[in-house]
């Protein structure tokens, strides 16, 4: 009998750069600054991650990066674990 192993999933993180150039990666800190972030679809998110999981490598990582100033979010796919975006867009 043939067994299938599921497909592995990649690390996916979001985090939230405010004007400042402050890099908000935690749950705690996100949610003093949320009320900044109203203006990211929610749906628009999950499908990006969910998308980045299955094009991100094993021993790579995505991040999702959500700039307060421009509304701008950008993707990094399959960068280094150490990997930090910049401050600013």
């Amino acid at each position: 009998m043939e067994q299938f192993q599921p497909l592995s999933q990649g690390q996916v993180s979001t985090i939230h750069i405010l004007k400042s150039g402050e890099i908000i990666s935690t749950l705690e800190e996100f949610r003093e600054v949320e009320d900044r972030f109203g203006w990211v679809n929610k749906v628009d998110l999950v499908t990006k991650l969910l998308h980045l999981r299955r094009l991100t490598d094993n021993s790579k990582k995505s991040v999702i990066a959500i700039y307060e100033d421009g509304q701008v979010v950008r993707e990094y796919v399959n960068v280094e674990q150490e990997f930090r975006p910049l401050s600013y867009y």
